[in-house]
């Protein structure tokens, strides 16, 4: 990649070429890294809630950098480097990922509570990053640590490194590669972060190109696998099967679409019936319905499940067996949000009067 001067435009409209400069040379540590990344996340190009920092590992004595959350739950395992980034720093993050894939919920939250919360009693980890997924944009709260991510800052990557990090990448194993470009304007430091993996798409190199399958999106390729394999537990898998032989017994459906990295969706002659968010530890099922013509406590006394609310926290809602609610999305539509948890009895024939009436009841649309 070829790095472009950094400019500016001077008072007599003459462009200018700023210095270039390196951290190490501006006396600028890791710790300052650190906290350019606590202050705007948006450094690494994305939103992130940031859980701790400078984590110890007990079992292995090992200390990682920063550890956040994104938006889809996933752990990201942030590791800085003031100067040129080595080999060393992937098998660094890989070790710290593979620990962090062993943490349970209440990890997270301890973690999260020393680091946001400080000596606030009140501080609730369940809402903060309930929070901050609704205000990144995702509607159904994600269950944490599925995944684990891996981002990698620093100012110069190295061969070995880059080489690395991106048969990683192509093998669908989440890491990201940043290099921080530097600039000096009088006592002013400009820095200038760059993706290096993933590499960006050049907006022109689809021009004139036959249509390829994506293989960095498993979900596009091989999506049946990507849902059963990758996003369901084994018990969570049985009660999808068992649903989907409900469904293809009684329903004249079309084939289940695989292709969304989060959801299944069901049609019936063309329509769309409902889709079926994929999780670790439950199903989600999503239903148009006309305006009032279903009552949550009716379905949740049909289906012997519980009622859950908007307003509950996280917490509530992770804890809650299988239960139902209903939200009005506008004058013409309800949607029922259905959490099929592994307590749930797809066999029990109030669940098949059930999808009948929603079937009944359902908002017709491609």
């Amino acid at each position: 990649m070829t790095n472009m001067s950094f400019w500016k435009i001077t008072s007599d409209n003459k462009p200018e070429q700023v210095s270039t400069t390196k951290l190490k040379n501006e006396q600028i540590l890791e710790k300052h890294l650190e906290d350019w990344i606590e202050n705007s996340t948006d450094i690494l190009g994305e939103p992130l809630l940031i859980i701790g920092r400078q984590i110890i590992i007990p079992e292995v004595k090992e200390r990682l950098d920063l550890l956040a959350l994104d938006p889809s739950g996933n752990a990201v395992i942030i590791e800085l480097k003031r100067g040129r980034m080595s080999a060393p720093v992937d098998m660094q993050s890989l070790r710290y990922a593979s620990y962090i894939s062993k943490w349970e919920f209440s990890d997270f939250e301890h973690h999260a509570k020393s680091y946001l919360g400080e000596s606030d009693e009140e501080f609730n980890f369940n809402e903060k990053f309930e929070t901050f997924c609704t205000n990144s944009g995702i509607e159904e709260i994600p269950d944490i640590n599925t995944n684990q991510r891996m981002i990698i800052v620093g100012s110069e990557v190295k061969d070995k490194l880059g080489s690395v990090a991106l048969w990683l990448y192509e093998r669908n194993i989440d890491i990201k590669i940043i290099e921080i470009d530097s600039y000096k304007e009088g006592d002013q430091l400009l820095i200038q972060p760059r993706i290096i993996i993933p590499h960006t798409v050049n907006r022109f190199s689809e021009v004139g190109k036959a249509t390829k399958n994506n293989t960095t999106k498993p979900w596009k390729t091989g999506g049946k696998t990507w849902h059963l394999e990758k996003r369901m537990n084994s018990r969570i898998k049985q009660i999808y099967l068992q649903l989907d032989d409900l469904i293809r017994d009684n329903f004249e459906v079309d084939a289940p679409d695989f292709s969304n990295k989060l959801f299944i969706t069901y049609q019936i002659h063309g329509m769309n019936w409902f889709s079926l968010y994929s999780g670790s530890k439950y199903l989600a099922l999503k239903i148009r319905i006309k305006p009032n013509s279903m009552k949550k406590v009716d379905i949740a006394k049909q289906l012997e499940i519980e009622v859950f609310d908007t307003d509950d926290t996280l917490s509530e809602k992770l804890n809650l067996p299988s239960s139902v609610n209903i939200r009005s999305l506008n004058s013409q539509s309800d949607r029922i949000i259905l959490r099929l948890k592994d307590d749930f009895k797809v066999s029990n024939p109030q669940f098949l009067d059930f999808l009948k009436e929603t079937l009944k009841n359902m908002v017709k649309s491609k």
